[in-house]
């Protein structure tokens, strides 16, 4: 029997990409065997399976404090909670290579792109060592964390770094799209807007949630995997549904283009006019 809400919120959670893992598993194993670029295949494949690690190690929101041990379910609970962390850096990471490559590849962009990533992640580690040092002993079943509301600032900071992301990101591709209007280039612009609109939603119900509802109701922890998750679903589907329609491009004008770098390498690509705006290998 499910012990609480968390217990439901998470299994509900899992529920949905485990579904979306099994329904796109021949895409998926088509785009990491054909895809050549194995930083990002890795960074993929940890953004699709971690959250059933986080899920496993998040057990005890299901079972109930009758058959997990209150100190193990505190190292599973600090577990979770830095895996999570990871799964979310590996999602914007991907949103960072994406960003570089539409920009064509300059070595300025990345500097600035690695410089709020580098910033996001230094305040999310410092907002969850805080977080996670605040656990009491009885963390699993007994009161809320006290230390809820240092989340609040890596909630704010992943907010800034996606909205500037996001906002890079479509200046340049809506700067191409009168002269390019394909079907990556649009497939680009729908999921950039829903996975903005996602995270923003997610971002906001969190940080909604610390400031107005009492501490001890709100379950922040389950919450925030919650959003973890879902967003790291997004990332992986836009992965998937760039992928096949690069490939539907390709077959249909020979075009050749990463879908994870958005890099061409020819001049007559549909996207990008300027064969010196971005290269495969960059």
């Amino acid at each position: 029997m499910i012990n609480n809400t968390a217990g439901y919120i998470l299994l509900l959670a899992l529920t949905i990409v485990l579904y979306d893992v099994v329904t796109h598993l021949d895409e998926e194993i088509d785009y990491i065997v054909r895809s050549r670029f194995t930083s990002v295949k890795t960074i993929f494949i940890l953004c699709r399976y971690l959250p059933f690690i986080i899920g496993a190690l998040r057990m005890y929101e299901v079972v109930g404090e009758d058959y997990i041990d209150a100190n193990l379910c505190l190292v599973l609970c600090r577990s979770s909670t830095w895996i999570s962390f990871l799964q979310m850096a590996c999602v914007e990471f991907i949103f960072i290579l994406r960003t570089y490559a539409l920009w064509g590849c300059s070595k300025r962009v990345l500097f600035y792109l690695l410089a709020a990533y580098l910033t996001t992640c230094v305040i999310g580690i410092s907002s969850l060592q805080i977080y996670t040092g605040a656990l009491p002993a009885d963390a699993c079943y007994g009161p809320a964390n006290p230390g809820a509301s240092w989340l609040l600032t890596s909630f704010a900071a992943l907010i800034s770094l996606e909205i500037g992301l996001f906002g890079m990101s479509m200046y340049r591709v809506l700067s191409q799209y009168r002269a390019a209007s394909g079907q990556l280039l649009k497939s680009l612009v729908r999921n950039n807007i829903v996975y903005f609109g996602a995270s923003v939603a997610l971002n906001i119900l969190n940080i909604v949630g610390i400031l107005l509802i009492p501490i001890a109701t709100w379950p922040t922890g389950i919450m925030e995997i919650a959003q973890i998750l879902f967003q790291g679903l997004l990332a992986t589907r836009m992965q998937l549904d760039l992928w096949k329609a690069d490939s539907r491009e390709v077959e249909s004008t020979m075009v050749t283009m990463s879908m994870t770098e958005f890099a061409v390498a020819r001049s007559e690509s549909t996207v990008y006019q300027n064969s010196h705006l971005a290269t495969p290998n960059c």
